[in-house]
């Protein structure tokens, strides 16, 4: 456990990365380009749950749709879990943004 390669700095990098860009990127737009529909679709297209800090108040939706992915992994089959994952982030922000 001791021996750290290349490998493993990689993953490490792109682990770090992956949590760290979304919530970047959402806090980042919501300050520069707030309320623009298109880019909290994209969001949540792209980075799922996590593409909810786009909007006010996220961190409730945030973990509502967390458990929504979650669940659907755990009892549906893959293509419908697969399918629910894809568009529930998506319709909650679109839905979130339109009120």
């Amino acid at each position: 456990m001791g021996d750290v390669n290349f490998n493993m700095i990689m993953a490490l990098v792109l682990v770090v990365g992956a949590v760290v860009l979304p919530i970047w990127l959402g806090f980042r737009l919501r300050r520069t380009r707030p309320g623009v529909l298109w880019i909290g679709i994209l969001l949540s297209l792209v980075f799922g749950p996590a593409g909810q800090i786009y909007v006010e108040g996220w961190l409730p939706w945030f973990l509502i749709l967390l458990g929504v992915c979650i669940a659907a992994q755990q009892l549906l089959p893959p293509e419908l879990a697969m399918l629910v994952m894809i568009v529930s982030s998506p319709l909650v922000i679109f839905f979130r943004m339109r009120r």
